[in-house]
């Protein structure tokens, strides 16, 4: 279970203005992002793959909040105003860590997590997540811009050896 680091707070604070009917989480750990997104949405949905973090999280929180365990969001359905991720994204060949490690790039799981939830998202939802600089953010923006999704930096802190990037996607709306 990943628990809350600069990167969570990050997050929250990033979070303050939006609102709506409905929001996602995936990957939850101890569920305080969940937990802060009830304030401003009706219906909160959290994800996680680790099992023992959703148990934790169904016995620590209201029951207003939907804990799923699943892949991302592979058993998702509905749409959702706003999805929100903090996402393993260390660079690490092996996944030593399931809770830090994002691929050898730093955003395999980014892109895994953003591939199977883009189509949950609402026609004016936004995609919240975080981004390290110590990942291949270039291979990053080249996914978002080969499947047409608007991006943009919103929020980012400097720490020690990073800076952690808050980006907000939403879907290119075509004609």
């Amino acid at each position: 279970m990943y628990l809350p680091d600069v990167d969570s707070f990050l997050l929250i604070d990033s979070l303050k203005d939006y609102s709506g009917e409905s929001a996602l989480e995936i990957g939850t750990g101890t569920g305080i992002v969940s937990n802060f997104l009830l304030e401003n949405f009706k219906n909160v949905v959290s994800t996680d793959i680790d099992y023992d973090s959703v148990l934790y999280c169904k016995k620590q929180y209201s029951s207003e909040i939907t804990f799923i365990c699943c892949d991302a969001a592979t058993a998702i359905v509905s749409k959702f105003d706003l999805i929100v991720s903090n996402p393993p994204y260390l660079p690490n060949d092996r996944f030593h860590d399931k809770t830090i490690h994002g691929g050898r790039t730093g955003i395999e799981k980014t892109i895994h997590f953003i591939h199977s939830s883009i189509s949950n998202l609402a026609k004016s939802g936004h995609m919240i997540l975080i981004v390290s600089s110590l990942s291949d953010i270039p291979k990053l923006d080249r996914f978002i811009f080969e499947k047409k999704i608007n991006g943009k930096v919103i929020n980012k802190r400097r720490i020690f050896y990073e800076t952690l990037y808050v980006y907000e996607l939403s879907i290119i709306n075509l004609p």
